[in-house]
């Protein structure tokens, strides 16, 4: 039973997209602790930061297909500048409004980030392009990935600095095994709810849900936020932080559970 569970989930085509970059990752680390080759140091900070988001984006491709709805460049850009733009703006905000992240100024980091995460999504909308719940998805999971791997990349170095590649590694490691439960899920799910009240409404309409969904998603994401930047989390802190996350993929699992891949050899 064991070895068949084990097999199953090496058939999962996340979890072999996982290993693989994780594997590439470390193996740059050991280069260079062999070497001090600096040249694989950049990649070994990008393939650890990206390992966790990518795998997310693969298995939820595969279970709903939302890949299949936005053109391959258009989710490419999205990506780049989307995730971008966002971290450039998040990182604008965050360090001009929270001087105390260990203050209750930590809570407006959910608001400040869901929303520079939603900035691009939004703007290709009202542009009339991909007003699908498919689509929505998809332009905020490509955004949110963007995003997650920039910051990573950030801490990622700053644990570089601090006790070299081998604890930023362990560092970046840990940040992709919290992705389907933090910014992907949470922007994801408010694309989900966006982006399916405009494919009814066939254009970008402001109502309750819409309004509902970026709002939950910035409750949750500075929820998490905030219990993560206590110094050392009480047992019950701990426990309120598992179930904001539960709480955070249930919803984008919800949000996603109509979608499907399309049909392969379907006439369209």
């Amino acid at each position: 039973m064991h070895r068949h569970v084990k097999w199953r989930l090496w058939q999962a085509r996340w979890f072999r997209v996982w290993v693989l970059m994780v594997s590439t990752a470390l193996g740059m680390a050991v280069v260079f602790e062999a070497t001090g080759n600096q040249a694989v140091v950049p990649a070994a900070i990008f393939y650890g930061a990206a390992a966790g988001p990518v795998a997310m984006l693969v298995a939820t491709h595969d279970r709903t297909g939302v890949g299949e709805r936005v053109p391959p460049a258009s989710l490419l850009s999205t990506f780049l500048f989307g995730g971008g733009v966002a971290l450039m703006l998040a990182g604008l905000f965050d360090a001009s409004l929270i001087k105390d992240e260990h203050g209750p100024q930590i809570l407006a980091v959910g608001f400040i980030e869901e929303s520079a995460k939603l900035l691009v999504p939004l703007g290709i909308a009202l542009t009339g392009q991909y007003l699908t719940k498919g689509g929505g998805v998809a332009l905020g999971l490509a955004c949110a990935t963007g995003f997650a791997v920039l910051e990573s990349m950030s801490y990622g170095y700053t644990a570089l600095k601090a006790g070299g590649l081998v604890q930023a590694e362990g560092t970046l490691l840990v940040r992709g095994l919290t992705t389907p439960f933090s910014h992907l899920a949470w922007t994801g799910f408010a694309c989900a709810v966006a982006f399916g009240v405009w494919e009814r409404h066939g254009r970008v309409v402001w109502t309750a849900a819409v309004f509902g969904g970026w709002l939950l998603a910035a409750v949750l994401h500075s929820a998490n936020d905030s219990l993560l930047s206590i110094g050392s989390l009480p047992a019950w802190r701990w426990a309120l932080y598992l179930i904001v996350a539960a709480i955070s993929y249930s919803l984008f699992h919800r949000a996603t559970r109509g979608l499907r891949p399309y049909e392969v050899g379907l006439p369209a």
